[in-house]
């Protein structure tokens, strides 16, 4: 139990009355945790202490005193900074959370949501392929081309293709010996006014990442579609995710996405897996009166912990639906360990889990926060607002 406290750094002592949970098995959280960077500018001096436990799996910290203490220093704001992508592709970890979106219910249960076309071989579709995804001759035809009428085709928000593998631009003559089956669909269905994207890599870079979201199943009708497993988004690749409190207690998905640690941010939901996972427990209430003072720093230094461990873990943070407390810890590390702005944040955040919603009370927690953080007000709230 007591590596897993000496894993966070900068614990604070005075813990509000949200009931601060942290539980935590021995045999899989890191004793041994890299320093931040510059640890020396976050906001550190939040009074912690070390907490010892006997022989119970979960210990509560008690509420001491509400005073939060000033920080040494204050951060030097920074952008996030992203691969260049050109116009008409998309990237696997684009592509993993548009098959992870929820907006009320899981956007992959609705059949006119992604046509995702395999242009590689038939035999190569029928061994694997991305979930819900079609063989293209079953829509772009090589003798008999489009197989599908145009109002049909407009009904989708997305229409993807993907090859073997390969990045070269269309047109190129390097993609016309690669995936001359690719640019055959690409260019007839531009040809009728649609607008389709490529994934980077094609399928081989898709399997390595998310071989779990790879079969040789047929799904396309809606009553099969309501049978897939939807993945908590990814924010940061291959180390931070965010979701709903079913998703944490999913043992495939716990599995699958290498899930090592979990901020759970409910009120009531039990931590799922207690005895494999490192817990974080936040009690908190999505409302215009939760205090989120003690919250926000807490989640962020687990985070950053787990993150900085070696080997680095992976973070599923995670409420009742994943749209307003995860949101808002997640958007604290982001700027505490990443440095960027709320409205930076807020937009890195919006682009891959496009639910994200934190209420009006935590956006303006949030932004006292970037004070905090930063010694000054780097976003305002008709900011947020547009």
């Amino acid at each position: 139990m007591r590596g897993c406290w000496e894993q966070l750094m900068n614990l604070p002592n005075d813990l509000n009355e949200m009931g601060v949970l942290l539980s935590r098995v021995n045999n899989r959280c890191r004793g041994n945790s890299r320093e931040p960077v510059n640890r020396s500018e976050t906001v550190s001096s939040i009074c912690y202490r070390e907490v010892n436990s006997s022989d119970s799996d979960h210990s509560i910290i008690p509420i001491q005193n509400k005073a939060v203490c000033e920080p040494e220093g204050v951060l030097v704001p920074a952008l996030p900074v992203t691969a260049y992508v050109e116009r008409g592709y998309i990237t696997p970890q684009q592509v993993y959370n548009q098959l992870s979106a929820e907006e009320g219910q899981p956007a992959l249960y609705d059949p006119y949501y992604i046509l995702i076309l395999d242009c590689r071989s038939t035999e190569r579709y029928e061994e694997s392929h991305v979930v819900t995804a079609r063989a293209a001759v079953t829509v772009i035809h090589p003798v008999l081309g489009c197989l599908i009428s145009c109002i049909e085709l407009q009904k989708y928000s997305t229409i993807l293709l993907y090859a073997v593998e390969g990045c070269s631009p269309v047109g190129s003559v390097k993609a016309r010996i690669d995936s001359p089956d690719l640019l055959h669909c690409f260019f007839q269905l531009s040809g009728l006014g649609m607008d389709p994207v490529i994934m980077l890599g094609g399928f081989s870079a898709f399997h390595a990442l998310y071989p779990f979201l790879c079969t040789p199943r047929m799904v396309l009708l809606e009553p099969e579609r309501h049978t897939l497993t939807i993945y908590p988004s990814e924010i940061l690749e291959e180390a931070l995710y965010q979701g709903s409190a079913s998703q944490a207690s999913d043992y495939r998905i716990i599995k699958n996405l290498h899930i090592t640690h979990v901020v759970n941010a409910t009120a009531n939901c039990p931590d799922a897996f207690p005895n494999m996972l490192c817990y974080l427990r936040l009690c908190l209430s999505d409302d215009a009166q939760q205090d989120l003072v003690e919250a926000l720093p807490l989640a962020s230094r687990f985070i950053n912990s787990a993150l900085m461990a070696e080997p680095a873990g992976r973070v599923l943070v995670h409420c009742s639906v994943g749209r307003s407390r995860s949101s808002a810890l997640t958007l604290a590390f982001l700027m505490e360990h990443r440095r960027w702005p709320l409205l930076h944040a807020l937009r890195w955040l919006k682009e891959r889990r496009a639910c994200s919603a934190p209420n009006m009370n935590f956006l303006r927690q949030l932004l006292t926060y970037e004070e905090l953080l930063f010694g000054r007000k780097l976003t305002s709230l008709n900011d947020i607002l547009r």
